[in-house]
């Protein structure tokens, strides 16, 4: 699988904080494909920092079949109840929904906890090309992967939204960074420590209607003139 062009330049931006990125997502993934080959993408979701990294085996992996399909045969498909069952009570009705809705080349997905001192750190979701490929691979691939099995979540990404995410990254690092030097800026030039000038940033985009980037913004400027 390859890294997504936003996931590569993401790396560039948190490589700093984090020692031999790609390799950890690399072992992720080679442990991923030994126990599921039928893994088609991969994200892992770095939830203190909130920056998730996707690695696809295909750029079409990255088209949602939704986008394919003209939303009249969702809706069609959607009023015609399952027989002797009721819509909103069928789980195959929703499952078969859902896949409707699923992106390219994705049939089955599973989302792993990694838990590191009683709280949940990392979250890694696997895409399979077809439907059961999890089936009976939890227990192995929580074992290999460090994560929770109790905590699994199966098919409720089927629209690939971590990739999303992923896209989101990069500017989401940056915007981070300009915090951060706005803060120190902040902080030095009025003697305070870090945690008050984060605060004083915070109830300065509050107050003006901002966010607290745009707050940051100006901080920028107020030191460069």
């Amino acid at each position: 699988m390859e890294l997504l062009p936003q996931s590569r330049e993401a790396l560039d931006e948190y490589v700093a904080t984090v020692d031999d990125l790609e390799h950890e997502l690399r072992v992720i993934e080679g442990w991923a494909l030994r126990t599921v080959p039928e893994c088609v993408a991969m994200s892992v979701t770095f939830l203190d920092d909130d920056v998730t990294f996707t690695l696809v085996a295909s750029p079409d992996t990255t088209r949602p079949v939704s986008a394919l399909t003209p939303i009249g045969e969702h809706l069609e498909a959607a009023d015609r109840p399952v027989a002797g069952t009721e819509p909103a009570l069928d789980e195959d009705w929703w499952a078969d929904m859902a896949r409707s809705r699923a992106s390219v080349g994705i049939a089955s997905t599973v989302s792993l906890p990694v838990v590191a001192q009683g709280r949940v750190v990392l979250s890694i979701d696997l895409y399979a090309s077809t439907a059961h490929a999890f089936h009976g691979r939890l227990d192995a691939l929580a074992e290999a992967l460090g994560a929770s099995q109790a905590g699994a979540v199966t098919n409720a990404d089927l629209g690939f939204d971590s990739r999303r995410r992923a896209e989101e990254t990069p500017g989401r690092l940056r915007d981070q960074r300009v915090l951060d030097v706005a803060v120190g800026l902040l902080a030095a030039r009025e003697g305070v420590t870090v945690e008050i000038a984060r605060a004083i940033v915070g109830q300065a985009a509050s107050f003006a209607g901002v966010t607290e980037v745009e707050a940051a913004l100006v901080v920028h400027a107020l030191h460069q003139s």
